[in-house]
């Protein structure tokens, strides 16, 4: 009865099944496949989901791996934290595409496999538990317009091919499983195995390490206090400062390594990869209103934040400046090893559309994603993680134009609405 029901339920994450047609027209029985392949397939299974899609295969690769079981997750310290009370989860965008008919000829199905376009799908991984989110505000979405119920389970991927576009962390406190306020970004460190150290910006561009079980956190340059993303870049991890220098951390020192020189004027940095190359996206807020003053949530002590939670909402919302401009920069290396290296400013990213979201950015090809329109910044005012994961900001986002530097938000418009499943009914 138990093995049932995972059939019944895993089948929503089917990628395929036995004698599906394939992209170009023709059909694959995966239950052929050499024998030594399904286990290296299986040894690279990362989360709960992909697990199920792999189970979901056919009866056999069913049968060479258990049933997932979800094992406690790493637990770590967070700022004035005592002792390893938060636990590592981690979400995942996913581009979902439409397959091509599978009765369709091979010429017809391949000419019209480039025309399908997709939708993106924001999952979170924590505890044995998936939760569907807002690929952009990270908000949780809990109902369809027609008041349905949105379950995770209920995605029927049999007709759909299912693409990641990128993976983020968060951390959750133990103690309820709530998301931790003051954290802007978390990352985990390349050169370990098994999520067992993370880094992470938190209280507004400080910079702090930890391994899996530290009783506290390890302040890293305690010096400096402004720095605003991290990126794993080629397998290593990178880290902006709000004067756009990139340095590269040494996860055996924990020493910053400059990479790169200063690049922007802007007020607060983003790193993405795009096509292969590491870019920053230098955001510009406008200061000149009132949520400059003096007293602001900007000068709000990280402490008092946490002990007075009532006020959250009205800081944040206080402090929330308005985006005027974007500028984006290109590293380009000259030398060998990394010798020369300079930024070019980019003044169009062509048919490419860039993500910063809360949690995570990336970059999608804005012809294979319904909706959307290239040479576009998709964003999100939020830089805190808890408040975004806990609803306590306004969960909406903004489009800025690369052409005429204009800016809409998503909710403007339905077109935008296009871009996320669940579709709008």
């Amino acid at each position: 009865m138990e093995e049932d029901e995972e059939k019944s339920s895993s089948n929503y994450f089917s990628p395929t099944t036995k004698n599906k047609a394939s992209m170009d027209g023709s059909r694959v029985d995966w239950t052929n496949l050499p024998h030594q392949l399904p286990p290296l397939i299986a040894d690279r299974l990362q989360t709960h989901l992909e697990h199920l899609r792999y189970r979901s295969v056919c009866s056999s690769w069913r049968s060479s791996i258990p049933r997932f079981q979800s094992s406690n997750p790493p637990r770590f310290p967070f700022p004035l934290s005592q002792g390893p009370t938060a636990f590592l989860s981690q979400t995942t965008v996913y581009l979902l595409r439409p397959d091509p008919d599978p009765n369709a000829n091979r010429s017809a199905s391949s000419s019209s496999a480039s025309s399908f376009k997709g939708w993106l799908l924001k999952l979170e991984e924590s505890s044995g538990k998936i939760r569907l989110l807002n690929p952009i505000t990270s908000s949780r979405i809990g109902y369809l317009n027609d008041g349905v119920v949105v379950n995770p389970m209920d995605l029927n991927l049999l007709d759909l091919n299912m693409v990641a576009l990128t993976r983020s962390c968060v951390l959750r406190d133990t103690n309820g499983s709530g998301s931790i306020f003051g954290i802007n970004k978390v990352i985990i460190s390349p050169n370990f195995k098994d999520y067992c150290s993370i880094f992470m910006i938190y209280n507004k561009g400080k910079l702090g390490f930890a391994k899996i079980g530290d009783q506290k956190l390890t302040l890293i340059n305690d010096q400096v206090s402004d720095y605003d993303d991290m990126i794993v870049y080629k397998g290593r991890p990178y880290v902006v400062d709000k004067w756009g220098q990139i340095f590269c951390i040494d996860s055996s020192s924990l020493e910053l390594v400059p990479f790169s020189p200063p690049i922007g004027l802007g007020h607060r940095k983003n790193l993405i990869e795009c096509g292969g190359e590491l870019c920053v996206v230098d955001r510009y807020l406008d200061h000149q209103g009132s949520n400059s003053r003096v007293g602001g949530f900007g000068s709000v002590h990280y402490n008092f934040f946490q002990r007075y939670r009532h006020l959250r909402r009205r800081f944040y919302e206080a402090d929330q400046l308005k985006v005027v401009d974007f500028r984006v920069y290109k590293l380009l290396e000259d030398g060998d090893e990394g010798l020369g290296r300079r930024w070019v400013e980019v003044k169009s990213l062509g048919e490419q559309a860039l993500f910063l979201t809360v949690d995570c950015c990336f970059s999608v090809l804005a012809a294979e994603l319904e909706g959307c329109k290239g040479n576009c910044i998709y964003f999100t005012n939020s830089n805190d993680i808890g408040l975004a994961f806990r609803e306590l900001v306004r969960p909406d986002g903004s489009v800025f134009s690369m052409e005429d530097h204009s800016i809409e938000g998503l909710g403007s418009s339905p077109l935008y609405s296009k871009m996320f499943w669940p579709i709008p009914t």
